[in-house]
């Protein structure tokens, strides 16, 4: 294992940290998409911390999103996801 591996899943794991992070990784787990509003409702959270949470899970590689006219839709990084939780079983 690397630095640059050691410093990615720090990145994931100190976003996992937070719970409203978390859970946002959980609701995209069980679909291929959502829209911010769709999460933020779900979640009773203005937009606004939602697009702060968010933007920390991108910049660590866990979600990418793509906008769509004036709405934002959000998905799972599955393949990082799945790297960095079976580098540990190996």
């Amino acid at each position: 294992m690397n630095s640059s591996d050691t410093e990615q899943r720090a990145k994931i794991f100190a976003a996992l940290s937070d719970p409203t992070r978390l859970k946002i990784v959980e609701l995209l787990a069980e679909k291929e998409e959502l829209s911010s509003s769709e999460i933020a409702h779900q979640l009773e959270i203005s937009l606004a911390l939602l697009c702060h949470h968010v933007k920390v899970l991108v910049e660590a590689g866990l979600v990418q999103t793509r906008k769509e006219g004036q709405s934002k839709y959000s998905s799972l990084n599955r393949e990082l996801m799945m790297a960095c939780f079976t580098s540990f079983t190996q």
